[in-house]
């Protein structure tokens, strides 16, 4: 192999190889949201509990998010401290999840 057609390839590697890396940088960021929906599902016989809430957009048109809710996520009722279990479908609610590379994963949920 001549020494130009190596140096070529080398240089094409690398150029991949920067190319690549902010490609999956970014992919691993982690973005915080918050909607405000009802709840139209809950599952607490899985682990991690998940819970789903239908939001409608500005033009009317529905978005479904679920969302993981692990152990350390804050549910709330009002003020008041409550589980997964204590929350019911057709309930308003507002949920602030984290949208990660392994999915949607609920921070918060407060109840009205």
């Amino acid at each position: 192999m001549s020494m130009n057609v190596y140096m070529s390839f080398v240089l094409l590697a690398c150029g991949w190889t920067s190319i690549a890396v902010p490609i999956s940088s970014r992919a691993g960021e982690t973005i915080e949201r918050t909607v405000e929906g009802t709840v139209v599902a809950t599952d607490v016989t899985v682990d991690p509990q998940t819970i789903v809430v239908e939001v409608t957009l500005p033009n009317k048109e529905a978005l479904v998010v679920g969302a993981r809710v692990p152990t350390d996520t804050k549910i709330k009722r009002g003020k008041q401290d409550a589980q997964l279990a204590d929350v019911k479908v057709g309930e308003k609610a507002d949920m602030t999840y984290l949208k990660t590379s392994d999915g949607l994963i609920a921070r918060s949920v407060h109840v009205r």
